[in-house]
Formats: C-alpha cells, sequence, structure tokens
C-alpha cells in the first residue's frame, strides 16, 4: 500500500481518479451478485423443508437489479411452504414489476455498456413468467378458491395469445420457433381448469391449442402428448356438438383421439404434477480474442465486432499479423444437471388405480432452446462493451500510464457474464391422472429414474375424491 506521505503533488489527480474507479468497480462487483452460488446454499434448506431459512438466503442476496428474481424465488419458496396467500401476493408483485421493467431500460443498458450485463435490471425470460399461472392456480386451489383459479387460467390465455401472436411475423420472416412462441402445458393447464370450473367451452378450445402445441414441439422437448388429452377433446366436444371440430382436429393429428368415449360413471378426476430437479444454470467462462496491430475499423464499432464476433465463432489461424492486445470477454456458459428422478408409478390401492407420469413441460429444454436463441445477440453485445473498454483504455493511456493501468483494470474486474436465471424452479413436470371412485385414498408414489427404477417413494395421503369433480395436487422432488 502507498504510504499517503509519499504521495506526491504531480500524481494526486491520478490518485484521486484512480480512488474513484476503484470505488467503482467495487459498486459493480457488489451489484453483479454471484447469484448461482448463492442459490447453491438454498438447495439443502430446500431439501430439508427449512422454507424460512431459504428464505432469509433469498432475502440477503437479494439487490436491486435482482429484485424481480428475489419475488420469483420468494414467491415459489412461499408456495412450497404452504403459505399460498403469501405466495400469490408475492407472485403478482412479480408480474407487475416484469411489465414495469419492459417500459425502462435505456439508462440501465447505458450503464451496462460500461461494466456487464448484471448491472441492469433481470428482466425473466418468457418461459420462466409462463409458469407463475401455474403455481398461483394451484395456489388458489389448494385456498379452495375455484374463482381465483379460473382468473389465473384466463390470465394464461391473454399471455399465451400475445406470444402466439408476436410468433406470426416471426413466422413471417422464417425465425420461428415452435418452442418458445407457445407452451403446451400452460395451455393443458388451463384447460383442465376452465373444465373444472364448468367452462367447456373455453376447456375445448385450451385443449385443442395444447393438442396442437404438442405436436408442434414433437421431437424438439423432452415432452410427450398426455395420453389423457384425446379424451379430453372427445367429451367436451361431444359435450358442445362440436363434431365438425373433431373430425378436422382427427384429420390433422392422427391418432390422438380415442374411438370411443369411456363413461366416467360416478367417479371424480385426480391429477398430479410431480415437479423434478431444478432448471439449469449459467456459468460465467471467461476469454480471450485478439485484436491485430493492422486492425484499422476506425470508430466503428459495429464493424469491430462482427470481425471479433467472427474470431469468436471460426477462430483467428488465418488472419496473420501481429497481436497487438488480447481483448478480455465473459460469455454465459448454460450448464444442464439432468435430475435422478424421471418420473413416477402412482397407485391408489385399487383395481385400476394405477397411473405412469407423462413429462408434460420440459422447462431445461425451454431455457436451453432460449439460451442458444439470445447467445449470438448476447456474444456481439459482450464484445461490444470490450471494444468500448479496450478504447477507454487507449484514450486514458494517451493522458497517463497511471490511469490506462486503472482503467484497463476496471474494465477487466467489471467482466462478468450475466449468470442469472430463476434457479428453483424444477428441471421438469411430469403428470399422471387417475379416475377414481368416490372415497378417501392415500396415493402411493414411487419415484425412478430413467431406466424406471425405483428411487425412492412419497405417500400423498388423505386424497378426498368426489364423484364428477377434479383433484389437483403437486409434489417436489428436490
Amino acid at each position: 500500500m502507498i504510504e499517503p506521505s509519499r504521495i506526491g503533488r504531480g500524481v494526486a489527480a491520478p490518485a484521486t481518479a484512480g480512488a474513484l474507479l476503484l470505488l467503482l468497480v467495487g459498486t459493480c462487483l457488489t451489484g453483479c451478485s454471484t447469484y448461482v452460488e448463492r442459490h447453491r446454499l438454498l438447495r439443502d434448506d430446500l431439501a430439508g423443508g427449512d422454507f424460512d431459512a431459504a428464505l432469509e438466503v433469498i432475502d440477503e442476496g437479494a439487490k436491486g437489479h435482482d429484485r424481480l428474481l428475489n419475488l420469483l424465488e420468494s414467491g415459489l419458496v412461499l408456495h412450497y411452504a404452504d403459505r399460498w396467500r403469501e405466495s400469490n401476493a408475492v407472485f403478482e408483485e412479480a408480474e407487475l414489476l416484469a411489465a414495469d421493467l419492459y417500459t425502462r431500460s435505456i439508462s440501465q443498458a447505458a450503464l451496462s455498456l460500461i461494466t456487464n450485463d448484471a448491472a441492469i435490471d433481470y428482466r425473466a425470460k418468457p418461459h420462466e413468467m409462463a409458469l407463475v399461472p401455474y403455481f398461483r392456480a394451484l395456489n388458489y386451489v389448494y385456498l379452495g378458491e375455484r374463482t381465483g383459479a379460473l382468473v389465473e387460467a384466463r390470465k394464461a390465455e391473454i399471455r399465451l395469445r400475445e406470444w402466439m401472436g408476436a410468433a406470426e411475423s416471426a413466422r413471417a420472416s422464417g425465425e420461428a420457433d415452435p418452442v418458445l412462441e407457445n407452451n403446451a402445458f400452460l395451455h393443458y393447464l388451463r384447460g383442465m381448469i376452465h373444465e373444472w370450473g364448468g367452462e367447456t367451452n373455453e376447456a375445448f378450445l385450451a385443449y385443442r391449442h395444447a393438442a396442437l402445441a404438442y405436436a408442434d414441439a414433437a421431437g424438439l422437448l423432452a415432452t410427450d402428448t398426455p395420453p389423457w388429452l384425446g379424451a379430453d377433446l372427445l367429451r367436451t366436444g361431444r359435450r358442445l356438438g362440436f363434431d365438425a371440430e373433431l373430425d378436422a382436429l382427427g384429420r390433422q393429428l392422427p391418432g390422438l383421439l380415442p374411438d370411443s368415449q369411456a363413461d366416467p360413471g360416478e367417479t371424480g378426476e385426480v391429477v398430479l404434477f410431480l415437479e423434478t430437479g431444478y432448471a439449469p444454470y449459467r456459468e460465467s467462462n471467461e476469454l480471450d480474442l485478439p485484436i491485430f496491430a493492422n486492425d484499422d475499423f476506425h470508430d466503428d464499432y459495429d464493424a469491430w465486432a462482427l470481425a471479433l464476433h467472427g474470431r469468436y465463432l471460426h477462430g483467428w489461424g488465418g488472419y496473420g499479423g501481429k497481436i497487438a492486445y488480447w481483448l478480455r470477454i465473459a460469455v454465459p456458459e448454460f450448464v444442464d444437471v439432468p435430475p435422478l428422478v424421471a418420473g413416477a408409478r402412482v397407485s391408489s390401492g385399487t383395481v385400476g388405480g394405477q397411473a405412469r407420469t407423462v413429462r408434460v413441460e420440459d422447462v431445461a429444454g425451454r431455457a436451453a432452446r432460449r439460451f442458444e436463441a439470445d447467445q449470438d445477440n448476447v456474444l456481439l453485445k459482450t464484445i461490444a462493451r470490450g471494444l468500448v473498454k479496450f478504447a477507454a483504455q487507449e484514450k486514458a493511456e494517451d493522458k497517463s500510464k497511471l490511469v490506462g493501468l486503472l482503467t484497463n483494470l476496471l474494465g477487466a474486474a467489471t467482466e462478468r457474464a450475466d449468470t442469472r436465471a430463476w434457479l428453483t424452479l424444477p428441471h421438469g413436470i411430469c403428470m399422471s391422472r387417475l379416475s377414481l371412485p368416490p372415497g378417501v385414498y392415500d396415493l402411493r408414489v414411487d419415484l425412478v429414474d430413467g431406466h424406471g427404477r425405483s428411487v425412492g417413494e412419497e405417500v400423498v395421503a388423505g386424497v378426498r375424491v368426489r364423484a364428477g369433480d377434479w383433484i389437483f395436487l403437486s409434489r417436489r422432488v428436490f
């Protein structure tokens, strides 16, 4: 450390500038919260059912730019803690904040060009916000508030319409991605809730959207069309007299509709959602790109960024020339750790009361496709930011070697990839359905791995089934 008494007048100004730069470094690094590391602290608390401790970890690590993530994480932990009304209040605040964040970004975008993307407010991805109505609807179900669950189903429909409307322009430009445009699981969920709430027409339309969306995602996501969906369509369609619509759907999706409609008799429908594992996370991966002595892009940063983007993708062995500078950048790396539990066998202990779960939502697959779709833009922006820092260092060195050095240190210290995401989400959601006579049941849930081998067991006790009613249940395997 330099003692104050040894600082001469000639270096007083650079030292002050250096102090300011180091203060900015500290501020930026504080803002760039190690979100992935913080999330790892939650896992033991969640697995052990210590939800109060998990909420403390979330609150202690929350920063201004992570406000939306803090709300989403808290809402989900409160859901698992059976604090359903509090969970819905927090999720509602998250939805309002998410909408507001898309209206204010200019000043923060400018800041991100001299620090990193974590210096701006986190804006949740569509596949993340799509699951908020799922958790909120379940909260209302558990509270016994059917009207609230139906409101969430209608809100989900509005959100899906917005996405599908935006997808029309993407299709026209040839940039459509059926996985990112739509969400089959959300359609199917709202279909079941509408039918449970006596809204048959809305249920049929939602089921039809779900069938088409699952077909579009075939081979792109690790999901299967739920085997009950065809019977749901046939039942609601015939109830409404939609024979022509059913015939058209049968031609469009052969094999979807059953040949006949079974008489449900005096039974109730039990729906069990099984959420497994954790969503993928991101790590910050640092790398260097060469700036050659004969690079001459002047102030055309777009052209310069595109050139370095090409060097990142294709290498730079054929460029030749003397390397004048190594540009340090940090890009996110996608890390996916599949869970041990892949599904379950569910049994009510009665004849015919058994079912296997089906994977109805692939959270990890959607996250991977979103990451891939965004990666080019993220890389170009990261390179452009690195060039801005490089230019600032060059100009600073013209004035003072010390200021140039500190500017370079600032650029390196603040270069960190944005690794934020809603990480307490499950890796995927499986589902089973049982049609059972009225009564009270203890459901045995035999957890299995990808090879069908038993890896654990849970019991959902005291499930009361009423004729003609729907029972919605969910379990999370951390």
